[in-house]
């Protein structure tokens, strides 16, 4: 088992790095490898093996859409979160971070019904013995560094200021009707996550003249309108 070290830009201060730890994931068991190991491991036919999966997945799924949390054994326990439709327009606009006070806007706000929640996340707590087990695993297994002696990988942007960055997303919307994650992640040299988070600030900020549109796999960036 590979990792390396990858220092990277803090987003809040561009002129510092912060260190973390990646594993270097070279291959991924898909759903018909797993089914054929656990059946092997057992005798169990692969066929029934596969069915249970099945069933599993589908009950799950319709136990927590009915806002239940489910546990399934020796795994972990599973519930659901929702959010008011429109939430994602409405967090965007300045002096609505988390924690702020109410505005007077949000207490005129009719009460949530069925038709105002839309599901936001799915939840998943671990057992706490299949996480001992996954450690004993882990603990077996052989570690060294990759990419070098040091086992370094530095990922830094290629504008090292927010306000450069935010310059480049800006001449990249003047020529396009909309900026994904991605796009902002290829044009600056950042990572997914550290874009993601980045853009999120960035609209929250009017200065920078980004806002978004739409919510969840649909949501991207555009210029703010004067």
């Amino acid at each position: 088992m590979e990792y390396y070290k990858l220092e990277q830009r803090d987003m809040l201060n561009p002129e510092q790095t912060r260190t973390v730890y990646r594993l270097k994931n070279e291959s991924r068991i898909d759903g018909t490898q797993f089914i054929r190991e656990v059946a092997h491991r057992h005798s169990y036919n692969e066929a029934v093996v596969t069915g249970v999966l099945i069933d599993v997945a589908k009950e799950l799924a319709e136990q927590l859409g009915k806002g239940h949390s489910v546990e399934l054994p020796n795994i972990g326990v599973f519930s659901i979160g929702v959010r008011m439709k429109g939430d994602a327009e409405q967090d965007a606009k300045p002096g609505n971070e988390a924690g702020g006070a109410a505005s007077d806007t949000d207490a005129a706000d009719p009460e949530p019904n069925a038709r105002s929640l839309r599901l936001d996340h799915i939840n998943f707590s671990k057992n706490k013995d299949f996480f001992g087990q996954v450690e004993a695993c882990f603990s077996k297994q052989s570690l060294r560094r990759v990419y070098g002696r040091e086992g370094v990988r530095i990922k830094t942007s290629k504008y090292p200021q927010v306000k450069n960055r935010m310059i480049v997303a800006r001449e990249f919307l003047a020529d396009h009707p909309f900026m994904t994650v991605s796009d902002y992640a290829n044009i600056t040299g950042l990572s997914y996550s550290t874009a993601q988070r980045e853009l999120k600030q960035a609209w929250q900020n009017p200065d920078y003249g980004i806002t978004v549109k739409g919510s969840g796999s649909h949501r991207v960036y555009v210029l703010m309108k004067d």
